[in-house]
């Protein structure tokens, strides 16, 4: 009995014990960089799996035992390990680390890890797209990442972007990347549904909201993009949208408002004053008498004065607000949004809307099945430069209309551009044109997947997918028959045009794929994917055109009164494909990668349709090898080379056929006859590429660089050959030809200070790219009125007379002869290799702060190394060419008036003098280097104790700023131009103001 009552007391005494020493700890976890509560981190106990997660406040709770340690962690912050002596409360704050944001990278059909990686790869995050103004995803590329050109064939909101990764592949072929999104290739090409018509060109990537978009993934060496095969060679940009996580629901507000407008200001005419000036000094110069100048030019005409060059453009604006939704559990999670963009372009009647809808859903069914299923939809109204001819355009028709030449009549209404008083070239009254004429563009997409998974066992897992592109565009082209364009004075009747076209494109895609993760012995993992995929691509496409409006309120086909054309169109292509990819890893040290895809393809010929394409990869962590446990400069050292052959399919679907033409005819009778010969044996452009990287890091990981050095060869590039023309051709589609990109890539990232609260972190980009043509068919140039294509020199290569300036004599312009004397006849001079469009030098540099809830990043982006055609100043800076009419401030700089003038420009003459405005000779081929203030974002985080009490768990305020201001020597309207580099006229980029507030609760 006693021995009983002793044990009963012993135990007693042992558990009042250990609830003395068991205590609990009540936390609160923030954000380093603002102070904002971080909810759902992870609360775990040091050596155990004992823990809890924070709530929307970023509170916890947890018991302690006496010499336990807490490990505190979360998504995209550097974990930290809190020592417990025995306090009750604690403050922990996390801090954000850009080598943990993801362990892995998204490759489109798989996910690479990032420290054992074989690939040289870059990311945009979504923190890099927050509270920007992008319209495009293209455009968040620029200067975010090495090696990657982005420029704009037209500023005009949502015109298509023109991207580059690591050069020019080719001559013929497209150079442009294959996008993916979600693991599905989509359709990332410019859909113009009206073509040549006059439908301006717009990007399909504007339809996706970048809101959406969690990383965008640039995979530029073989090691990536042959995963991609025959669709790699330009590099792949793998876009992964955002998806819901576990825990308890949010929802987001995001709403913004700003300004935008030229870049650079409007057109810098002459004054009416200096054009008069001008004017009558070019007839004395030319022997006009006093008289006869006072008749054609009086100062009288200053009465009639208007500025044209700031006629046609506005201050405009941009509208965003978006919603968002996501949560979930561990078996399901959700992510929604909506959103509404419309932006109004600074040219007048230009600009775009965007509404979208976008859902994600993953479900795990039970241990083996998990199903997740996309949607996403967008409607896109675009407004693009108005209807009619060239001239119509503000940026065009300024200079060809007459200083002294009001748009108003004196009633006050417009003029038209027919009435005979009215003086302009081309007689049209643009700001007239543009409030009646109208040239609109209007896209739905619908992009759609669902994924079933079956998980067998850790080695084999087996997924179905199964995805759709669809894409409808109607394009609507509107003359009204009151104006200049419209105006059919022959025949009054057949006024006014309206040309409507439709065109849908699909894509269908299905995978089925197997992966898993291989089990050997200790230390070896061996992880593969095998893929059997089928791409199928249709486009059709019908259009109608009417001529003869009794009204320009009318704007529908069936009230016109002649049918002018009808035409349909309809093309397809089918890709089918089968990829396999290992991956082995010795000690989380040496990773060995290999990849090969067959891809059969109904774009080439019958004989060459199926073509093997490889990479091999491999990747050598230094820093973990037992030699480099004793050094204390380095905090990471890797290593990692590639060599492989992809891809170029970028080629028109009936290349490789022998073609009819359908709307011949013979005696009056319909009939075809042969249009193309055909090759069977075309195939695709190969491209050979190798790729050696280093990354280091130092002063534990403050400063961290990232080093690439790259060549790729380009074979077999399509071109036109000689043929008998006893085939009834004289030329021939065939695989010749070798064009070879070369260069370096650096990214140097620092944290320049770290301390109380306050953070700096800088972050600098720099490319090189030498681009040469090694060989082309029996050596020979491929010549153009401007360029040339020439082995040993670049593919954009400018081919031009060489100007000398204007003769101190007579003002003759001045051209040399191939002795390098001089001529005053152009066709006399001798044409050289002048530069090359494409720039050689690409870097951007980022510097972010932040302290207490303030944040403030910028950015400085630039190029160098490329020629840029200014066409715009060879019309308004022409020597008298468009005599009477506007001109540029340049043209009246600096002429030649008398003999012995050292002048920059040649005597003006009515007409222009002795071609010395033509675009064949470098005159007007200018340094196209630019730095720009490319973007500036101030926010700031409001405090939590703001806003508990509304039940908001985060919320800021910010105002963001885009291409601000720009230094560069070009005289254009933008130095910023598309791979061509020609600039005619363009509608440049704008710059942006905004202000912005996001909320989540």
């Amino acid at each position: 009995m006693k021995t009983s009552v002793l044990l009963w007391l012993l135990l007693a005494i042992s558990v009042v014990s250990t609830h003395a020493q068991t205590r609990t700890v009540k936390g609160k976890v923030t954000d380093a960089r603002d102070g904002q509560p971080i909810p759902l981190a992870t609360i775990r106990i040091a050596g155990t799996n004992k823990g809890t997660t924070t709530d929307q406040q970023g509170n916890f709770s947890i018991s302690l035992e006496p010499g336990q340690s807490l490990q505190v962690s979360s998504v995209g912050y550097s974990s930290v390990t809190v020592a417990m002596t025995g306090q009750t409360n604690v403050s922990v704050t996390l801090g954000t680390d850009q080598n943990v944001l993801s362990e892995y990278i998204a490759t489109g059909y798989t996910n690479t890890n990032r420290r054992t990686r074989t690939s040289a790869v870059g990311e945009v995050t979504a923190e890099d797209l927050e509270n920007k103004n992008y319209v495009d995803i293209n455009q968040a590329l620029q200067g975010q990442t090495p090696g990657v050109f982005v420029g704009g064939n037209s500023g005009m909101p949502g015109a298509i972007q023109t991207v580059r990764i690591r050069g020019i592949g080719s001559i013929s072929a497209g150079s442009s990347p294959l996008y993916v999104m979600d693991g599905v290739i989509i359709d990332g090409r410019d859909l113009n549904a009206a073509g040549s018509l006059g439908v301006q060109s717009n990007d399909l990537l504007a339809n996706l909201n970048p809101n959406d978009v969690e990383t965008i993934t640039v995979l530029k060496d073989a090691s990536a993009t042959a995963l991609y095969g025959s669709r790699g060679a330009n590099g792949v940009i793998v876009i992964t949208t955002k998806k819901g996580k576990s825990g308890v629901s949010t929802i987001g507000i995001n709403a913004q408002y700003g300004k935008t407008e030229m870049t650079r200001g409007h057109a810098e005419l002459m004054t009416p004053a200096e054009a008069l000036h001008y004017d009558r000094d070019l007839l004395a110069i030319n022997g006009t008498s006093q008289a006869d100048i006072d008749a054609q030019f009086p100062m009288s005409l200053l009465d009639n004065a208007f500025d044209w060059g700031k006629a046609g453009w506005r201050r405009g604006t941009n509208h965003v607000l978006g919603v968002t939704s996501s949560g979930g559990t561990e078996k399901a999670k959700y992510y929604a949004s909506g959103g509404y963009e419309k932006v109004d372009g600074p040219m007048i009647g230009t600009g775009m809307k965007r509404y979208s809808v976008m859902s994600n859903v993953t479900s795990k069914v039970n241990n083996q099945i998990d199903l997740a299923l996309n949607l996403n939809l967008s409607y896109t109204d675009y407004n693009s430069a108005g209807g009619g001819n060239f001239y119509s355009s503000p940026i065009l028709g300024a200079f060809f209309v007459s200083p002294f030449q009001s748009p108003y009549k004196p009633d006050g209404s417009m003029y038209t551009g027919n009435e005979t008083e009215f003086k302009a070239v081309s007689k049209n009254n643009f700001l007239y044109s543009y409030s009646r004429n109208s040239n609109k563009l209007n896209n739905f997409r619908g992009l759609g997947g669902l994924t079933v998974s079956y998980t067998f066992t850790d080695w084999l897992k087996i997924s179905e997918k199964v995805n759709m592109d669809l894409v409808y565009g109607y394009a609507h082209l509107f003359t009204d028959p009151t104006t200049h364009d419209g105006y059919n004075s022959a025949e009054p009747l057949k006024s006014g045009d309206i040309f409507d076209q439709l065109v849908r494109n699909t894509t269908l895609t299905n995978q089925l794929s197997a992966s898993g993760s291989i089990p050997l012995a200790k230390d070896h993992s061996l992880n593969y994917i095998a893929v059997m995929e089928y791409d199928r691509f249709n486009n059709i496409s019908f259009g109608a055109e009417g001529i003869g409006l009794v009204s320009g309120n009318l704007k529908v086909l069936d009230v016109t009164s002649t049918p002018q054309d009808v035409n349909g169109n309809g093309t397809d292509y089918t890709f089918v494909s089968y990829l396999g990819q290992l991956n082995y890893n010795y000690k989380g040290r040496y990773t060995l990668n290999a990849t090969y895809r067959n891809d059969g393809s109904s774009r080439f010929g019958v004989n060459k349709r199926f073509g093997n394409f490889y990479s091999v990869g491999a990747s050598w962590i230094l820093i973990d090898e037992p030699f480099m446990q004793s050094q204390k400069i380095l905090s990471d050292l890797r290593l990692r080379g590639s060599y492989g052959l992809t891809g170029n399919a970028d080629f028109d679907n009936f290349v490789a056929t022998a073609l009819y033409a359908y709307n011949t005819s013979y005696n009056g009778a319909p009939g075809n006859a042969p249009s193309t010969i055909g090759n069977k044996d075309l195939t695709w452009e190969k491209n050979k590429s190798s790729d050696i990287g280093l990354e280091a890091a130092v002063l534990n990981n403050r400063l961290k660089l990232t080093f690439d050095v790259y060549k790729r060869i380009t074979n077999g590039l399509l071109m036109n050959t000689p043929v008998s023309s006893t085939s009834g051709f004289t030329q021939q589609q065939a695989n010749v030809g070798r064009v070879q990109n070369k260069g370096i890539e650096a990214m140097l990232t620092s944290t320049n200070i770290k301390f109380n609260g306050f953070e700096w972190q800088t972050e600098l980009n720099f490319s090189m790219n030498r681009n040469k043509i090694l060989e082309l068919y029996g050596g020979q140039d491929i010549t153009g009125s401007i360029s040339i294509q020439r082995v040993g020199y670049h593919v954009t290569s400018w081919y031009m007379a060489r100007w000398a300036g204007v003769d101190p004599e007579n003002g003759n312009p001045l051209w040399y002869t191939i002795d390098n004397k001089t001529t005053s006849s152009l066709n006399a001079a001798n044409k050289v290799v002048a530069g090359n469009a494409e720039p050689r030098y690409i870097g951007s540099l980022t510097n972010r702060f932040s302290y207490k809830g303030i944040g403030l990043s910028f950015m400085f982006y630039g190029l160098t190394g490329n020629k840029v055609l200014n066409q715009t100043r060879a019309v308004s800076d022409a020597d008298g060419v468009y005599f009477g009419y506007n001109y540029s401030k340049q043209q009246g700089q600096n002429y030649w008036r008398q003999p012995g003038d050292i002048a920059e420009r040649p005597k003006p003459k009515k007409g222009g003098n002795n071609s010395a405005s033509s675009v064949t000779s470098n005159r007007f081929l200018e340094d196209g280097k630019f730095l720009r203030l490319k973007d500036v974002t101030l926010s700031y985080n409001l405090p939590a104790r703001w806003l508990k009490h509304a039940k908001i768990t985060k919320a800021y305020v910010f105002a963001t700023g885009t291409n601000l201001i720009t230094w560069t020597g070009y005289t254009g309207w933008d130095p910023e131009q598309d791979i061509t580099a020609n600039e005619t006229f363009r509608y440049p980029p704008s710059k942006t103001v905004s202000l912005g507030l996001n909320v989540n609760f």
